[in-house]
């Protein structure tokens, strides 16, 4: 009865459990750690993600909100059709009806994002008259009126008063407010009276208050830009000033009863993320994304019910609204943070995964030491009949009820500080339980192993038997040699990040793999340098260094330390490379958002005030660069190609401030300095890519409103695409190919609605971007400069004429400092560094437990020898140096295979260890930092920045030397 021969039941295993509680302490702390690991982190990414994702949505709402509707109201009328105005008091509640209903025409996640809707009307141009009143370019100016909901809070009455209600609803002057630029370009005063003239008749106004924004920023201003500045703009009958004043709802009111059929009303939301919220999870994410796509659908549902069309206006209070129009941004930020998140999740697997795979080493080394203590009796059990099963029982008895109480120790920890957030998955709990919990029990079957092999009498085998004869150890060591490689070819092979947003098992299980393959490389070489120095030591006259290597060579307690200090030192040098990848992605993504020590970016439309810039002090030189976007028809084929992003530079001048730069070496190499005729084709140099489908190819270009012919005459050599000085309005036009022109055509690039123009700024010619040059710069006056400009403002005269009355892109100013600054603050960059840096600290702490229990399991053995030694006369001091050159075997075996194991997750992700980084290209709103997409080896996509663009506000957000990388 060797099976299961000498099973005393319950009362044995509970009394060996008493006298061995020392090292059971282990499993159940273990337990506890590992509990907290797997359960407690997905709720801290969380919150971790969730605050992100508020920030990208604050800083891409500093362009205008991500959600709005756009509608005409209708004036009250009755069942007749007849005119019911004016309906004093009306209109702020009718926009309010629409705002809401169209709010809670949202559900799910994207209810709980859009906190907040504000609308405005305002009426058609109507012609600016009176005694005093300019004529600017020789026409009357034209002036709408305008109501916002919020534009109490936001602006601040510096003459006069708000505007209030007319005394007469058909006969008294409708009361306006201007800005300070709006009374002195069109030659207004408070208590003016002026006529404004429309397709509807003529009113009279007065003006009875100057008004100025608390916050030239805010929304109101960038929607309502020429409620801040008149703009000039150009029309067949010459340049006309447009305008706009600031009325109460009743001059509006008193519009519709003096026969203005309806007004232009605008709805917009407010995105923002509560703390508690859950946007930042993957279902969150998931169901907010989707939400932001179907809310044009779901909002006009709600406001206008099932039957929506254009001729049949929805009910909205007194009046009616055409079916609202609605534009949304908010889908494309959260499909891309959605993106950037699930490639940081995966390769936080790699932290956790190293984390589970030490705390289970830990326990093989506890393991170990228990049954080594136990050897000597474990011994007599055997010599008395036990079977080596009943002993494995035995020690899974003792184990099983320490992981039984570590395991909801660990929930109860985890589920207190989670609060309301769902935990983890309990899979890797159990799985590393059960690891844990059945440890001691193959720790003692594996040592009846070795004795029942060191009794038997050696048996002479050939061919297939003698080989299946031989040890399990070079099976063992072959099996995980060969996972490894199988797990590195395959993930090169299918990319090192899927699509899904929930961890990757395999790529998690295979860094851990190869930290096991390092282990058993390290065990197969550490005897060799091992016997080299003992070999030296022998000849030596002292006894130290022979009797401490000997102990390290003799003994296999190395292997439990090396089995623990091995991944945890991997994961620890792992996660310091990840670390130092990010902070370089975040840098490069920095320098290359700035192009040099500082950038202005401005609409283009609008000049850019490139000598008042020259002039500021620290400006050493300022490089315009123009950005623009295309759809190409080639003529060659018709093939279109959309999406192709323009930019324009002057070589001559990027060469001075930047010799070393390749646009400006390929530039001039390909003569692009000649001048050309009237309505020539403009030739550009194109990406490979591009360059190679249509080698010389023309294209009819269509720019939205302007239209004109390219010819490709080179290609972008490498590295061109990546150069710094296109960087700023590169990551804001395209994600397709690219075009660079230079020259005169440069400068015959049109002026796109939505697109900016860079002003970038260089503190010393000839030298790179850094963060002293952009401190020598002086940043207060720079944004003085911006601040008076026409881009800002929309001065009149000729230098703001020719410019399109559009909502535009919002004057920028960036540094380098700046820009570092804004990056160090992407969530999902910092959530990757703390999981790689709880993992490596808990690593290291498992990793100096493992040696301590080396030290326990050897401490019977050194304790003989060295008693043995001392009486032959060895002092105490040489008896410490034994201790220690006896140690020191293990430690830089450790070290040396925990660097040369860090390089294997590496190897798997391949630059997608970048991924933490920065996306470099995007474009959009979005396009700042965060995660970014790359191909890892054949498939896959995981890198940072390995396009030239980047998402809003961080989004992005996001390393690695792809992460450097603008393409």
């Amino acid at each position: 009865m060797r099976g299961l021969g000498g099973f005393g039941g319950w009362r044995p295993a509970l009394r060996e459990a008493r006298t061995g509680w020392p090292v059971l302490v282990v499993p159940a702390a273990l337990s506890v750690v590992l509990t907290v690991a797997s359960l407690l982190w997905p709720p801290v990414f969380d919150a971790l993600a969730t605050k992100e994702l508020q920030r990208r949505l604050a800083v891409a709402q500093v362009d205008g909100p991500l959600v709005m509707a756009r509608a005409s109201l209708n004036a009250p009328r009755n069942f007749s059709g007849q005119s019911t105005a004016p309906r004093f008091g009306s209109l702020d509640s009718d926009l309010t009806r629409v705002g809401e209903g169209l709010r809670q025409g949202a559900s799910g996640e994207l209810a709980h994002t859009l906190v907040r809707v504000s609308g405005w009307a305002q009426s058609d141009g109507m012609q600016l008259s009176g005694a005093g009143v300019a004529r600017p370019h020789g026409n009357p100016g034209s002036v709408s009126l305008a109501y916002a909901q919020d534009a109490a809070d936001r602006v601040r009455w510096t003459a006069g008063r708000a505007p209030g209600r007319p005394d007469g609803a058909k006969e008294a002057p409708i009361e306006l407010g201007l800005s300070r630029r709006g009374l002195d370009q069109f030659g207004l005063t408070v208590g003016q009276r002026v006529w404004l003239e429309g397709q509807k008749g003529a009113t009279e106004a007065v003006v009875v208050g100057e008004f100025e924004p608390l916050d030239g920023a805010d929304e109101l201003w960038r929607e309502l830009p020429l409620l801040n500045a008149p703009l000039d703009a150009a029309e067949p009958s010459g340049y006309i000033r447009y305008g706009q004043a600031l009325v109460a709802p009743a001059g509006l009111e008193a519009l519709e009863a003096r026969g203005s059929l309806s007004v232009s009303a605008t709805w917009a939301f407010r995105s923002e993320q509560q703390p508690w919220g859950t946007g930042g999870t993957a279902a969150g994410v998931r169901e907010l994304a989707s939400g932001a796509e179907g809310f044009s659908r779901s909002a006009v549902d709600r406001v206008c019910g099932g039957i929506v069309s254009d001729a049949l206006p929805c009910p909205a209070g007194v009046r009616t609204v055409s079916p609202p129009q609605v534009q949304e941004r908010l889908s494309v930020l959260v499909d891309r943070f959605a993106e950037q998140r699930a490639r940081t999740v995966s390769l936080q697997s790699f932290a956790l995964a190293g984390l589970l795979a030490i705390g289970v080493s830990t326990a093989v080394a506890a393991a170990r030491l228990g049954a080594r203590r136990r050897e000597a009796a474990l011994t007599l059990q055997r010599a008395r009949g036990a079977g080596e099963i009943a002993l494995a029982a035995l020690r899974a008895m003792e184990a099983v009820p320490a992981v039984l109480v570590g395991v909801p120790a660990g929930w109860l920890a985890s589920r207190w500080s989670a609060g309301e957030r769902p935990l983890g998955a309990w899979w890797p709990v159990l799985v590393a339980a059960v690891l844990v919990a059945g440890a001691p029990a193959v720790a003692v079957w594996w040592q009846g192993r070795a004795v029942r092999r060191a009794g038997r009498e050696p048996v002479r085998r050939r061919g297939v038997k003698r080989a299946l004869g031989r040890s399990a150890r070079p099976v063992v060591e072959g099996a995980v040699l060969v996972l490894a490689a199988a797990g590195v070819l395959q993930l090169r092979l299918r990319g090192a990040v899927s699509a899904a947003a929930d961890p990757d098992p395999q790529l998690a299980l295979v860094p851990v793999v190869l930290g096991l393959a390092a282990v058993v490389v390290v065990l197969r070489v550490y005897p060799v340098p091992l016997r080299l120095l003992t070999g030296w030591a022998r000849r030596g006259r002292g006894t130290v260094a022979l009797v401490g290597l000997s102990q390290a060579g003799r003994r296999s307690a190395a292997a439990t330390a090396l089995l623990v200090l091995v991944p945890a030192l991997a994961c620890a040098v792992f996660g310091a490379l990840v670390s130092g990848t990010v902070r370089q992605g975040r840098v490069e993504a920095a320098e290359w958002r700035t192009g040099g020590d500082a950038v202005v970016l401005g609409p283009s439309q609008r000049p850019l005030p490139l000598e008042e810039l020259a002039k500021v002090p620290g400006v050493g030189g300022v490089l315009p660069v123009r950005g623009g976007v295309a759809t190409l028809t080639a003529d060659e084929d018709g093939a279109v190609v959309k999406g192709v992003g323009l930019v324009g530079v002057d070589q001559s001048v990027l060469a001075a401030l930047e010799p070393g730069s390749p646009v400006a070496s390929a530039l001039s190499g390909a003569g692009l300095s000649a001048p050309l005729a009237a309505g020539a084709e403009l030739p550009a140099l194109a990406d490979a890519r591009t360059a190679a489908r249509f080698p010389e190819g023309s294209f009819d270009a269509d720019a939205g409103a302007t239209r004109f012919r390219v010819r490709i005459v080179g290609v972008l050599p490498a590295g061109a695409d990546r150069d710094r000085a296109i960087g700023p309005v590169v990551g804001d036009v395209a994600t397709g190919p690219l075009l660079v022109f230079g020259g005169p055509a440069a400068d015959r690039l049109p002026r796109q609605t939505g697109q900016r123009n860079a002003a970038v700024l260089f503190a010393e010619p000839g030298r790179a971007g850094s963060v002293a040059g952009a401190r020598r710069i002086d940043g207060t006056r720079l944004r003085a400069v911006v601040a008076a400009s026409a881009a800002t403002g929309g001065a009149g005269g000729a230098r703001a004429a020719g410019g399109a009355v559009l909502r535009g892109a919002p004057v920028e100013v960036r540094d380098l400092a700046g820009q570092l600054r804004e990056s160090a603050d992407d969530g999902l960059v910092s959530a990757l560094e703390l999981a790689f840096r709880v993992a490596a600290a808990v690593g290291l702490l498992l990793g100096l437990a493992a040696v301590v229990l080396e030290l326990l399991l050897g401490s019977a053995e050194r304790g003989r020898v060295l008693a043995y030694l001392r009486t032959l006369g060895l002092g105490a001091r040489a008896a410490a140096g034994v201790q220690l050159v006896q140690l020191l075997p293990v430690m830089a075996a450790a070290v040396i295979g925990g660097d040369s194991a860090r390089a294997g997750p590496a190897v798997v992700a391949g630059t997608c260890v970048g991924a933490a980084g920065v996306h470099l290209r995007a474009g959009g709103a979005g396009a700042r930092s965060g995660l970014g997409k790359h191909r890892c080896g054949g498939g896959g996509a995981a890198g940072a920045g390995a396009v030239r663009g980047g998402a809003g506000g961080g989004d992005g957000a996001a390393a690695g030397a792809p992460a450097a990388s603008p393409r």
